[in-house]
């Protein structure tokens, strides 16, 4: 290139460009975000819980089958939806919850609402669902026979969207998330009569810590 020449008495200062902290700007400021359009979030998530301790006594137990005070679990979604503007988006979604402690699994059909307050790279949002929970039919086997129905679905949480240069974004999240179940079963004798039918009614009250992408 070009060969530039200075006197020394014209130099105020010299100084020495960071390379590093300027492609880091650099980063932070080239980013793809997209204000409006289809988006899909897919996220995989933690659950913990705490229930009460049941015993051998306890008639909830044969159909629980735990004693633990802590429940965990592990959930897959899927929220499908349109970014109206910059700072609301709708959607619907589905997944699975599986509580592994206690054995149970539940698809939620839910909408979702969620927002962003925002515009960095780095981007903190909330969310909100609602919608309904089906309960999986556990299997019966020659004695014990179960109906199972879900119920209400309902979570709510925040996190933090991480924008990158290609369409794909990571989330983070934390939230609480409420299932609702109804069970009957009851127990049949040899002879073919039905004895022992209890109706139990169960709330899960869970915290999730979700890892996902959206498109």
């Amino acid at each position: 290139g070009s060969l530039f020449v200075f006197k020394q008495n014209e130099i105020d200062s010299i100084t020495r460009e960071n390379i590093l902290k300027k492609k880091l700007k650099e980063i932070n400021r080239n980013y793809f975000r997209r204000d409006r359009g289809y988006r899909n979030q897919t996220e995989f998530g933690i659950i913990y819980g705490t229930d009460l301790k049941r015993d051998n006594n306890d008639p909830y137990y044969y159909y629980y089958g735990s004693t633990n005070t802590d429940d965990f679990g592990l959930s897959l979604h899927t929220v499908n939806g349109y970014q109206i503007w910059p700072y609301l988006y709708v959607g619907a979604g589905v997944g699975i919850d599986r509580m592994i402690s206690l054995k149970q699994t539940f698809s939620p059909f839910y909408v979702r609402l969620s927002s962003e307050f925002i515009k960095k790279k780095v981007t903190p949002y909330v969310f909100g669902d609602a919608g309904y929970s089906v309960m999986w039919k556990k299997k019966s086997d020659d004695y014990y026979s179960y109906e199972n129905k879900g119920g209400y679905y309902v979570s709510c949480g925040g996190g933090l969207r991480i924008y990158t240069r290609s369409r794909a974004s990571v989330v983070l999240s934390l939230a609480y998330k409420r299932n609702y179940s109804k069970t009957t079963w009851w127990y049949t004798t040899q002879s073919g009569e039905s004895d022992y039918t209890y109706n139990i009614v169960r709330t899960y009250q869970r915290l999730v810590f979700n890892v996902g992408v959206t498109f």
